[in-house]
């Protein structure tokens, strides 16, 4: 009979899943893999093997992902989640404390039977909390039906690609905590949407992260800005963070042809009033620059730098004052 192994298969921007490709030797060592279960962390997988040292029959691993994308050496469960008989079918519930299994051992009913127990601190998924909110028209208020995206901004990785429900514009996921994430939404017909949040040791992982999402209709003289573009104090250079939402920016110009934008950049009210104009002039030119390397034509595209003459909020704050510090895109034509 031939071997078990675990593969995994993805979800395409098509919403059809592809090839599935095998996960490597650390998790599909010689034997039977089954019971495969990954955690709502998406950082944990469970599974059950009987062909890596443990109990005796099928013994339940934990493997971590790691920070490359891929998967971590198994841990076994140990004594007395596995004994010498099989133990599969393991379930850990969303808050990663109290797992379930299947298990055949003394003392049960015959077979297998379900048994609960208290994960051990060392093989507990990660913490994870929800991410809500509802996607609409800006102007009509009408919900909408439109493709998300959720990115690991340090690793400016993809996480999840979806759509909001058709009928109310909701969408709903998981989250886990000590991230820094970047969420683009996308419809024909509408500027782009950007945004990003961090989960960090402080935030409250018992309530949901809430985020509505406003999507602005294309025409002449919207403007929107470019969360997810990112300077290092009093420098103009690009930060690598900054490619995930310039090459959106760029896939949205291509899709629609017509359009001409101005890139336009701003600061706040600390230091040389001229200083901070030529700075956000040079901070508008490289996002103008990004684009034409990445194949769209200049004749579309234009920059300006307005410095701390353009506010959005009145500068007394720190915070206030990051809000300023801001880099957008105008509708000049279509």
């Amino acid at each position: 009979m031939q071997e078990k192994n675990i593969y995994v298969s993805t979800l395409n921007d098509n919403g059809e899943f592809g090839i599935p490709v095998k996960l490597n030797d650390k998790v599909n060592v010689p034997g039977n893999k089954e019971s495969v279960f990954i955690h709502p962390d998406n950082m944990t997988l469970y599974f059950s093997c009987d062909g890596l040292p443990g109990m005796g029959g099928l013994d339940i691993y934990m493997s971590k992902r790691q920070p490359d994308g891929d998967w971590g050496t198994p841990v076994n469960l140990g004594y007395p989640i596995n004994t010498a008989g099989d133990d599969n079918s393991i379930l850990a519930d969303p808050n990663g404390k109290i797992a379930y299994f299947a298990s055949e051992r003394s003392g049960g009913f015959g077979g297998l039977d379900f048994y609960s127990f208290e994960l051990p601190p060392n093989v507990r998924p990660e913490k994870i909390t929800y991410f809500k909110g509802k996607v609409y028209d800006a102007v009509t208020k009408r919900p909408l039906e439109a493709s998300f995206e959720l990115l690991d901004l340090t690793a400016q990785k993809s996480l999840y690609t979806s759509l909001s429900e058709k009928n109310t514009g909701e969408f709903f996921l998981t989250l886990t905590s000590g991230k820094e994430y970047m969420l683009n939404v996308s419809k024909p017909g509408y500027l782009f949407y950007s945004g990003n949040f961090s989960m960090n040791a402080s935030t409250d992982l018992s309530k949901p992260y809430l985020m509505d999402v406003p999507l602005q209709p294309i025409d002449t003289g919207k403007v929107e800005p470019l969360k997810n573009v990112f300077f290092d104090t009093d420098k103009f250079d690009l930060r690598p963070e900054s490619k995930a939402e310039l090459d959106k920016l760029a896939s949205f110009l291509k899709t629609n042809k017509t359009l001409k934008i101005q890139l336009r950049g701003h600061t706040d009210d600390v230091g040389d009033k001229k200083k901070n104009q030529l700075l956000s002039q040079n901070r508008a030119k490289a996002v103008y620059e990004y684009l034409i390397t990445s194949g769209v034509e200049k004749e579309r595209l234009s920059y300006k730098g307005f410095g701390d003459t353009m506010p959005v909020v009145k500068n007394d704050s720190p915070e206030h004052r990051q809000e300023n510090r801001r880099t957008e895109y105008k509708i000049v034509g279509k």
